[in-house]
């Protein structure tokens, strides 16, 4: 499944039937073929209507796309191009998006003939990548829409041809884009873009034919949020590369409804909310992040153990959190009711490598709002940091770091590509806001190092003293904590372990579906561009075509243009929905598959390192005891000196060996209790997960429903004859 669609591509009628057939990328063999011997030939060729072949080279095709012009090969202008629209215009993930090449398209000047084939060779079906395009497929964008401009083939060819001297296309969005930079010495991403608003649907003019049928606006308007919760966006960002920024385009799309009405909540979020800390646990005191940590920000009540309602087990306190004390947790720290602002860490990729040719490596800025610190980590610092809790915390809930690289069938795939990038971006996030919102990990001295030391992280590690001793060694057994925990403990474990094991497995699986549900969306939102580039390429016949009375040729282009404009419009929300997935309810799923694996993990863990030799240093006692005994039966004088001594040191270590494992023991077995009372609070999110997502799905629903109604209307007045 593709970012962009999997509809084989279409041929293009008029001029582009005249380009060349013999080109070296194979991008017109579907424009070339001919017909089979008859018209119900099952060998019938792409003029056909009955083919539907799907071109043999089309994947190879796409990896030359990839690689054709490389940033060295392309002129300044190019660069800053892709930097222009990456920040300022829509994008999805890494890259930029189906909207944003739209746009660029729309305003090149080319006819949509010409926009469909540039499009087909830039974003074929079968792309896989949802993270837009790259700036190397940007730059063969631009490229083959300024070859177009100046007459040239739209081929492959053409761009390899003029790789020494590019063409430089005019494009008016480009030039919007540059001068709303220059207005006020800002760059663009840093406010909202200041564009034209987009051609409203045409309303009916007094006296027209088209009937007036009363219509429902089941939204209230555009701009209204039916729910009036501004929470529902919190942490989204699905509009922040150009919130409030409807863009006028050339099929008069809305850029975006669902953008500004999402960002009707975001305005409002510091006005404050009914909980005072929002749906997702976002306060304000946390700014929301352009990174896009998740949809659901850093948590949905994770905090709050002592509301787990497992007063039956240890004495916790009721689901109100009633008026037992919270819980002791070891190290004298608390995991009762969080309270205060719940802290957000935020993870940027930063565009440069560093370090030598051979040894480069990619830079993560790590930022959160309520320490006001900014660090710059990289990967290798997160696994050190994890392997350092490892020892330290091997029976608490440690969060899941993201692979340094992917295998697919034993084949490593590269680790530089911007998806792969965005997905370990994501999650970093993951990881470093489940450390924060946990009570013991967040307050460990190498988490709060690790997120406010400026130093390298190599360096201070140089200079620091860094202890990763288990944390109960030394520890005094409490003399009330073996007999408060409950008799059943070790029964509950194991079903609880279970019930861990299967569901991690589901949600596994839920994301794996979810993406897969994602892509199709985005590739549902192509095809609806490619309908409607075919029907304004269809508008620009249609007077030859019925050149014997051209009298209803106008109205007739009226209504084929306004469906044009509304597949555009609901493509913009296509896509925009699918982002909100990628960034939304899939981070949150992935979320909670995170903790409910690292859970598992836990039980692991136990099991490996949660053993002990008690029976044996038992037996061992025993047998020395019985020694002893013997010595000391013996008359004075026949044993060897220092035997006794040496038997009873034994036996005074091997027993003091297993009041420490079995206060070890006691204590494991609180610390995963107060684990499970901690995990036991996770299920408040996958209620706030279902109830954002099921309220994006009826918003959507609303606005695509409200577009075709309108688009009914527009074309209520085609003329049909009677």
């Amino acid at each position: 499944m593709s970012l962009f669609g999997t509809s084989p591509e279409e041929s293009s009628p008029g001029n582009s039937a005249l380009r060349s057939k013999s080109s070296l990328f194979a991008d017109d063999a579907g424009f070339g073929a001919g017909s089979g011997s008859s018209l119900f030939a099952d060998d019938a060729g792409d003029d056909s209507p009955w083919s539907n072949n799907t071109l043999p080279k089309r994947a190879a095709r796409r990896d030359l796309v990839k690689t054709l012009l490389p940033a060295t090969d392309v002129p300044e202008s190019y660069i800053d191009a892709y930097d222009l629209v990456l920040n300022s215009g829509p994008r999805v993930g890494a890259g930029v998006g189906l909207t944003g090449v739209r746009e660029i398209l729309a305003s090149s000047g080319l006819n949509a003939t010409d926009q469909a084939r540039i499009l087909n060779l830039v974003v074929p079906g079968e792309q896989e990548n949802e993270n837009g395009l790259e700036r190397n497929e940007f730059n063969v964008l631009l490229a083959l829409v300024g070859l177009a401009q100046e007459g040239e083939d739209i081929t492959l060819d053409s761009v390899d041809e003029r790789r020494k001297k590019l063409p430089q296309p005019k494009i008016t969005y480009l030039d919007r884009l540059r001068d709303q930079g220059d207005s006020n010495n800002n760059p663009p991403q840093s406010r909202e873009r200041a564009v034209t608003p987009p051609r409203s649907i045409a309303p009916q003019e007094p006296g027209s034919s088209r009937s007036q049928r009363p219509r429902r606006n089941s939204l209230g308007g555009l701009e209204s949020d039916p729910w009036g919760s501004p929470d529902l966006h919190r942490n989204h960002h699905h509009a922040q590369e150009g919130e409030n920024a409807p863009v006028a385009n050339g099929y008069g799309s809305l850029r975006s409804a669902a953008d500004r009405w999402g960002n009707q909540a975001g305005h409002t979020e510091q006005s404050g909310s009914t909980n005072g800390t929002g749906v997702n646990g976002q306060t304000d005191a946390a700014p929301p992040s352009t990174s896009g940590s998740s949809w659901g920000g850093a948590g949905d009540g994770f905090g709050n153990p002592g509301q787990s309602g497992l007063g039956e087990f240890g004495q916790l306190g009721d689901e109100q959190g009633g008026p037992n004390p919270p819980r002791r947790s070891i190290g004298g720290r608390m995991t009762g009711t969080a309270t205060g602002p719940e802290e957000v860490i935020t993870v940027t990729l930063l565009p440069e490598k560093e370090g030598l040719f051979m040894f480069q490596h990619r830079n993560y800025e790590v930022k959160s709002a309520r320490r006001g610190s900014s660090v710059v980590r990289r990967y290798s610092d997160f696994v050190w940091l994890l392997d350092c809790l490892h020892k330290r915390y091997p029976f608490r809930q440690l969060p899941l770091l993201p692979p340094k690289r992917v295998a697919v069938n034993g084949t490593h795939l590269a680790a530089d590509s911007s998806s792969f990038l965005e997905k370990r971006r994501r999650g970093l996030v993951r990881f470093a806001n489940a450390l924060v919102r946990h009570p013991v990990l967040s307050q460990e001295q190498l988490v709060v190092m690790f997120l406010t030391v400026p130093t390298e992280l190599s360096v201070w590690r140089k200079q620091a003293t860094i202890s990763v001793q288990d944390e109960f060694t030394g520890k005094a057994l409490p003399p009330d904590l073996e007999d408060s925990l409950p008799p059943n403990l070790t029964e509950l474990f194991d079903t609880v372990r279970a019930g861990v094991k299967r569901s991690a497995e589901i949600y596994i699986n839920l994301c794996t579906l979810l993406e897969r549900l994602a892509k199709r969306n985005e590739g549902l939102a192509a095809d609806h561009l490619r309908f409607s580039l075919a029907l304004q390429s269809l508008t620009e016949v249609t007077k030859d075509t019925y050149a014997v009375d051209t009298n209803d040729v106008p109205l007739l282009n009226e209504g084929i243009s306004a469906t044009a404009r509304h597949l555009s419009a609901s493509q913009t929300l296509l896509e925009d929905e699918a982002k909100t997935w990628h960034e939304g309810v899939l981070e949150d799923l992935k979320r909670q598959r995170d903790c409910l694996v690292s859970m598992r993990e836990l039980f692991d863990r136990r099991d490996r390192y949660a053993r002990d030799n008690i029976p044996q240093l038992e037996r061992r006692i025993e047998n020395n005891e019985r020694k002893l005994q013997d010595l000391r039966n013996r008359p004075q004088g026949t044993g060897k000196p220092g035997d006794v001594e040496k038997i009873e040191d034994a036996i005074f270590k091997d027993k003091e060996s297993i009041v420490q494992q079995h206060a070890r023991g006691v204590f494991i077995k609180e610390c995963i209790r107060d684990e499970l009372i901690y995990f036991q609070s996770s299920q408040y999110h996958i209620s706030h997960l279902h109830q954002d997502w099921s309220q994006e799905r009826v918003k959507y629903a609303e606005l695509q429903a409200d577009n075709w109604r309108t688009l009914s209307e527009e074309v209520d007045g085609m003329p049909t004859g009677e």
